[in-house]
């Protein structure tokens, strides 16, 4: 699970024309004990990464908790480990900058925050009477001006649908609301933040299909809507008012890849399948560039693979990356600057089922070789800092169908310039760090980073 969030950041450039910098591209792997299990990933603004998850000892048993961050480079910042019999299901950033975990610990659902600055524990949340359900999933929603902990819980076996929120300050439970007319019989393990105030979550309706649902506490606004599916490797944004799914489906005697468009009051939709054309594969995780391609994750043949689906659903491709030891992709985030943030499991010994987790930052080809991206513009962006007024301007070629981003240190878009070589009026945003990021006919020219004083 992730948020699709433009996450984006480069060095302090005031004045000066951009020529290609490192793309800082990495392979890295992290041990945390015999068998690891990573299961969500998430990046900042600073392309730092979160990685949470659980490890166990070589008979699958023992199970506790770790949330992991390293930098930009791939270098461990810190981790955090619990000693209890836990597991970390879900993560995302709040509008503090910290990191929200969602799991489950000494068998009851649990909620935590952490500060991303250091690791250390700010307030946590264990449900006395979970009668086997696990926190599955978490996002921050903005409820009018105010933020909240929008948490899904879950079990094996018949359950309703129940929804939690929680004060991101403090951890206080607030409301919830179950669902008391739907009953499922798979999992929930999947969720993205689809507008501020709206989270779609998605995972197992049983055996052969999948569910999306959507349900803010808001009366009579809902979304509940089953199809086939073997396993959702994610739920995405497409298009303005359009959200996804990405899942693989038994059917016809073959299995297909399937995008599914669904509207986001839940009135239209339409899909498109690819026939997978290997027989021994695992499909896990995905993620999609802001108006581009789609990345899909997990194995093929026993080795690490992509699947690329473009945005316009008209063809599929796959490919295999070689690597030392056998590894298997679990989730992978696309970046705005095209490249990606892959994630899974590594087995250094074939003759055991020890894992550990690995980390890779390639190109939106899955390369790491391809040459860096020379940008030889002159993009302008004055002053800084800036108090209510920016200037975006180059002095080498036209930005008449450019367009430019900013973007908050949460990877929030809070304003949207389409004519640019212009005074731009920042009085609505508030003090901090920001990044400018400038487009033209979808192709990345610059991203800058301004302090807002």
């Amino acid at each position: 699970m992730k948020e699709c969030l433009p996450f984006l950041i480069l060095p302090l450039v005031l004045l000066v024309s951009l020529t290609g910098s490192a793309q800082g591209y990495y392979d890295k792997t992290y041990d945390f004990g015999v068998v690891d299990h990573p299961v969500a990933v998430i990046t900042d603004s600073l392309e730092n990464v979160y990685v949470c998850g659980w490890y166990e000892d070589k008979n699958n048993e023992n199970a506790r908790a770790f949330i992991l961050k390293t930098n930009s480079s791939g270098q461990e910042v810190w981790r955090d480990t619990l000693d209890v019999p836990s597991k970390y299901f879900a993560l995302c950033l709040t509008h503090t900058g910290d990191i929200a975990l969602a799991g489950s610990r000494n068998n009851r659902c649990f909620l935590t925050l952490h500060n991303c600055q250091t690791g250390a524990e700010i307030w946590e949340y264990e449900q006395a009477d979970s009668s086997g359900y696990w926190f599955a999933t978490v996002n921050e929603v903005l409820d009018s001006s105010i933020y909240k902990l929008h948490v899904v819980k879950t079990k094996y076996g018949p359950h309703r649908i129940w929804y939690y929120l929680f004060d991101p300050l403090n951890g206080n439970y607030l409301s919830d609301d179950k669902d008391v007319v739907n009953t499922i019989y798979g999992i929930t393990y999947t969720s993205i933040l689809m507008t501020a105030d709206k989270v779609w979550t998605a995972g197992d309706l049983n055996e052969n299909e999948g569910l999306i649902v959507y349900k803010n506490f808001e009366p009579g606004n809902s979304l509940y809507i089953y199809f086939d599916a073997l396993h959702i490797a994610g739920v995405q944004h497409y298009g303005y008012d359009y959200g996804c799914s990405v899942h693989y489906f038994y059917g016809w005697g073959d299995y297909y890849m399937e995008v599914l468009t669904i509207k986001l009051d839940g009135t239209d939709g339409w899909g498109m399948s690819f026939k997978i054309v290997h027989n021994n594969f695992t499909v896990t995780g995905s993620d999609k560039y802001e108006n581009g391609k789609f990345i899909i994750t997990g194995t093929i043949d026993n080795e690490l693979a992509l699947w690329f689906i473009g945005h316009d659903l008209t063809e599929m491709e796959d490919k295999t990356i070689p690597t030392q030891y056998t590894r298997a992709g679990v989730d992978v985030v696309a970046l705005p600057s095209t490249d990606m943030i892959l994630m899974g499991t590594e087995r250094p010994d074939t003759g055991s089922n020890a894992t550990d987790v690995f980390l890779m930052k390639l190109d939106q080809n899955g390369l790491v070789s391809t040459p860096e991206h020379q940008q030889q513009k002159t993009i302008l962006v004055y002053p800084n800092p800036a108090a209510n007024q920016l200037y975006i301007k180059s002095s080498s070629q036209s930005l008449s169908h450019a367009q430019a981003y900013i973007v908050n240190s949460m990877g929030q878009t809070v304003k949207t310039i389409t004519n640019l070589n212009r005074l731009i009026d920042l009085s609505n945003l508030t003090k901090g760090l920001y990044v400018v990021m400038v487009y033209d006919k979808n192709k990345l020219l610059s991203q800058q980073k301004f302090i807002k004083k």
